[in-house]
This record gives C-alpha cells, sequence and structure tokens, in this order.
C-alpha cells in the first residue's frame, strides 16, 4: 500500500509539473461547416420562338369572323373566350375604319397565343404583326392582357399596303407608323391594359421620360437613318403626335399617317404648316404646362404605375 501511495503520489507530482495555459498546436486549418443556405437561382433569359415554330407547337382551333380568322391555343384559351376576343377584333375594326378610312376585304389571320402554354414553356415572343404572311399574333402573358397591343395591330394590319412598302425601307415611316398606332389606341382606348402607356397621362410620361433618360431630339431620331427605339416610336412619338392631333385636329393627323413617302422636316410642313423643328419646340413648351392639370401626388402616382408595368412587360 505504502508502494502503491508512493507511485501514484509520484504520478501526481509528475502532472502537475506541466504548465496548464498550454493551448493545442493546429497543424491544419479548422475545417468549417458548409452553409446550409439555400442556393439562388440564377434566371435565365428566355429564348426566341419563330411564328413557324410557333405554329408548329401548339393545338390550334380556329373561328371566323367577318375580317378575321381567330387560330387559339386549345390548352389555355376556351373556344367561347375565344369568340369573345374575335368580337372586339371586329369592333375594334370598325372603329378604327370609322377614323382612319382604312380596310381590308378579305379576312386576316389572328393568333392567340399564351406564353403560359406548354407547347411554348421555356420560349418567349411578343405581340406583333407579320409582314411576311400579313398575320396578327397576340400574346398573351402573366403581365399582358390579350388586349394590350390589339388595337395597335389592328391599325398596322389595315394598313398592309403602306406597311408593305415602307416599314423599315423609307427613312421616318416606321417612326410614323407606330407613333400613329399608338395615336389611334389613345383614341380608342385610354385604359389601364392599353400599350405603350397603360392608362397614365402621355404628356407625364413624356415629360418624365424627357427629363430621366438620355433621348434624342425627335427632330434627330425621325429622319434618322438608324433604327429607333420602341421607346421612342411609340411613346415619345406617339405622345407627340397625340399633342398635334390635340393643337390641329385628328383628320390633320390622320390625313399625315397616309404619306406615302419618306418622312421628313418637308412632309410636316406639308401637312402642319411648320417644320418638325418648330413644332417639337411647341410641344416642348408645352408639357411643362399641361402637367398643372395634375397633382404632385397624382403624376407620382402615374409614373410609378407606368414604371411598373414597363419593368414587368419588357424584362
Amino acid at each position: 500500500m505504502e508502494q502503491m501511495a508512493s507511485i501514484t503520489g509520484s504520478q501526481t507530482s509528475v502532472s502537475s509539473s506541466f504548465p496548464t495555459d498550454l493551448q493545442p498546436v493546429l497543424l491544419y486549418p479548422p475545417v468549417v461547416p458548409a452553409s446550409t443556405g439555400t442556393i439562388p437561382l440564377k434566371e435565365r433569359p428566355l429564348v426566341s420562338i419563330n411564328d413557324t415554330e410557333l405554329r408548329a407547337r401548339v393545338q390550334w382551333g380556329s373561328l371566323a369572323s367577318e375580317h378575321f380568322t381567330v387560330y387559339f391555343d386549345r390548352i389555355c384559351y376556351h373556344e367561347m373566350e375565344a369568340a369573345s376576343l374575335a368580337n372586339i377584333l371586329e369592333d375594334t375594326y370598325r372603329a378604327v375604319t370609322a377614323l382612319t378610312h382604312e380596310g381590308f376585304q378579305d379576312r386576316v389571320p389572328v393568333y392567340l397565343c399564351d406564353l403560359r402554354s406548354p407547347a411554348i414553356l421555356g420560349r418567349t415572343t411578343k405581340t406583333h404583326f407579320n409582314i411576311a404572311d400579313r398575320s396578327i399574333y397576340i400574346v398573351r402573358s402573366v403581365s399582358d392582357a390579350a388586349e394590350a397591343e390589339l388595337i395597335a395591330m389592328v391599325v398596322h394590319s389595315t394598313r398592309f399596303g403602306m406597311y408593305l412598302r415602307h416599314y423599315g425601307i423609307s427613312p421616318g415611316w416606321a417612326m410614323l407608323e407606330d407613333a400613329f398606332a399608338t395615336f389611334i389606341t389613345e383614341r380608342l382606348a385610354h385604359n389601364r391594359i392599353s400599350h405603350p402607356f397603360f392608362g397614365a397621362e402621355p404628356d407625364v410620361i413624356a415629360a418624365y421620360l424627357k427629363s430621366q433618360t438620355f433621348l434624342p431630339m425627335l427632330s434627330y431620331a425621325w429622319q434618322s437613318p438608324m433604327f429607333s427605339s420602341e421607346l421612342e416610336r411609340k411613346v415619345i412619338a406617339g405622345a407627340f403626335l397625340l399633342f398635334l392631333g390635340n393643337t390641329t385636329s385628328d383628320d390633320t393627323v390622320v390625313a399625315f399617317s397616309k404619306c406615302d413617302d419618306d418622312v421628313t422636316s418637308h412632309t410636316f410642313e406639308t401637312y402642319f404648316g411648320k417644320s418638325l423643328e418648330s413644332l417639337e419646340s411647341a410641344w416642348t413648351s408645352h408639357l411643362p404646362k399641361s402637367l398643372l392639370s395634375y397633382t404632385d401626388a397624382e403624376k407620382q402616382e402615374m409614373i410609378a404605375r407606368w414604371n411598373n408595368v414597363m419593368s414587368r412587360t419588357h424584362r
């Protein structure tokens, strides 16, 4: 027992002789566990689909009205819904022809599409007028109603002859055509679903864009050989034509829209009595005065809603 005690005592004395404040030496860096958080997915841009492939992918139903043959996606459109849109097309056609005195005799094909259709998931397209086969493609999505650009498409279809001769060919004519489509849209349906102002006052949006973004003068963009942006053709030039209609007459703007040649400053002098530069200067002076009809809160609400819709429909 004494021997065991002496051994235990010696062990105790040995262990107590080591310093107690030493830290272990790490030969390798510590292993940090991976984060358990979710990895955000990157949104990939959708791939555009051309009209030939679109027609081949979708299962179409069809019905005919007086001026249109309507083809509709059977999965996303009920036949009664397609019939309702066919009636809207006919009403729009009559309203447009009453204002412009332009029309057509045969039926124009109209394709009603939906971006949520299983046949075109992962692909994208927009409402447009196909000049090659003289057909209208109306595209519905989460953010765009089918009727958003319907009036503009009917306008293009009634002006097919001039559209074929001049659009993207004659200087200034594409600007005129898209601006005129905006002009007719605002005259016939100034509401929250109509592209490109979506119920906002055109002068408010035009003044906002001219103050916030760099846009060339219309007197330059209209006669430039470069193809202008959609914002310039539809929003800025559209608001400008609305101003000309208010200060002269809608009939003068309609007569101007039938110009069957290049659109130059001299063309404006022929129809409005002043050069494009003078008319734009008058419009620029008019914009601040037109804003006085609205409170700051009303203007901010229109701008915020317009920005929100445009960000969703043009992302």
